[in-house]
């Protein structure tokens, strides 16, 4: 059943950011055209093209959090919690696929982000300064690049996900426990996430007093694997917290709005 939801929560955000995307990348290659060694170009038109890119960025971001929220408040919190509720799902699954359809559209707005990078790059020439053998040596010194140094790689990804991931649970958290309010869910809900960061910032203290010099020395190429279990682990069990106070409300203490 998560697999049925997660092919009805994905295109479900895609209908909003898919199209900011196509924006964003339209204003990364009118900026590289712009930047380019163009005889037209101006100050102005470089400003106003770095502007609109800018802005465009900011709205995918801003419209990305806006459609977070929006997707599990409205979805199982709000009115449409009615028919939500009723279908065969349980609610780990519906936290689950509103978790995980958030982090893939986390994921590919990082991935939008490198796509207008390369546009910006292709559209202002920069590619024809770029000679073979410059190329070359690039492509030679990442094959000679150590196996440690793609594990870490790996790694600092994986945390990325992770961190991701227990944020977007933290959002939830507060939201679930904003509507436990009769009247102003809405900003009893702001004051939870105030109270989510209290806590992960408690939680945060705590861990670095008690593994904080074993954090910080290490070799970043050399020596993160033992770093990063630590700070994996911290990251599951304070999302694995956010995870099931949702859960508990959700089964226990519903208050649909």
């Amino acid at each position: 059943m998560l697999g049925k939801l997660l092919k009805y929560e994905i295109p479900a955000l895609g209908r909003k950011l898919v199209p900011l995307y196509i924006g964003w990348a339209v204003t990364a290659a009118f900026l590289g055209l712009m930047v380019g060694p163009s005889q037209s170009k101006t100050e102005f038109g470089v400003v106003i093209s770095g502007l609109l890119y800018t802005a465009a960025a900011t709205a995918v971001v801003v419209m990305g959090v806006i459609m977070i929220v929006q997707r599990y408040s409205r979805s199982l919190l709000g009115d449409e919690g009615y028919f939500s509720h009723v279908l065969p799902v349980t609610a780990s699954e519906h936290i689950a696929s509103k978790s995980i359809a958030a982090l893939v559209w986390v994921l590919l707005s990082g991935v939008a982000l490198i796509v207008t990078g390369l546009i910006i790059v292709i559209f202002s020439g920069t590619l024809k300064v770029i000679n073979i053998d410059g190329l070359t040596e690039f492509f030679r010194l990442l094959s000679q690049t150590p196996l440690t140094g793609w594990l870490t790689l790996l790694e600092l990804l994986i945390l990325f996900a992770l961190s991701t991931t227990k944020s977007i649970l933290g959002i939830y958290t507060a939201l679930t426990i904003g509507h436990q309010a009769k009247t102003r869910t809405g900003l009893a809900s702001i004051g939870a996430y105030f109270g989510v960061l209290v806590f992960e910032s408690t939680v945060g203290r705590v861990c670095m007093s008690a593994f904080g010099s074993m954090i910080q020395d290490f070799d970043v190429l050399e020596s993160f694997h033992g770093p990063f279990a630590i700070l994996a682990l911290i990251t599951i069990a304070i999302g694995a917290v956010y995870f099931f106070v949702c859960k508990y409300l959700m089964e226990k203490r519903l208050n649909l709005a």
